[in-house]
C-alpha cells in the first residue's frame, strides 16, 4: 500500500469538506485540513514540509490529499470551508522517498466587503 493512503484515510476521516475554486476549471470538493499557521516555536519550515519560509503571524496551513494536486495549478486557486474563502500563496507536494505523501499550502483569508 503506498504511504499516500494512509494519509488520504486521515484527511477522509479527520478532514473537513474543502471546496476547491481553480480559476479556469470547475470547482471540486476535498476533504483536508485548514489551521491557522503559527511558526512559534517550530523548526525550519522546510522540515516540516511548509512551501516557504514564513516567520509572522498570520495566515493559514492547508494540508491535503495527494491526488489532488493543488500544488500544479499554474493560475489563481481558493479553497473555501465553513464559507470562508482563502487564497492559495504557496503551495507544494511533500515526498518521501521519491513519492508525493500529501500537499500543503500556505493560504491568506480572503477579506469581502
Amino acid at each position: 500500500m503506498k504511504k499516500s493512503a494512509y494519509l488520504k484515510r486521515m484527511f477522509e476521516k479527520y478532514g473537513n469538506e474543502i471546496t476547491v475554486h481553480p480559476k479556469y476549471k470547475k470547482e471540486y470538493q476535498v476533504k483536508g485540513l485548514i489551521r491557522p499557521l503559527s511558526f512559534k516555536n517550530l523548526p525550519f519550515s522546510n522540515e516540516i514540509g511548509i512551501p516557504f519560509d514564513h516567520t509572522d503571524d498570520g495566515g493559514y496551513l492547508y494540508l491535503g490529499p495527494v491526488e489532488y494536486r493543488i500544488d500544479r495549478e499554474l493560475e489563481e486557486i481558493k479553497l473555501e470551508q465553513d464559507d470562508v474563502l482563502y487564497l492559495v500563496t504557496k503551495s507544494r507536494a511533500v515526498f518521501l522517498q521519491n513519492e508525493p505523501i500529501y500537499v500543503c499550502a500556505v493560504l491568506q483569508k480572503v477579506i469581502t466587503s
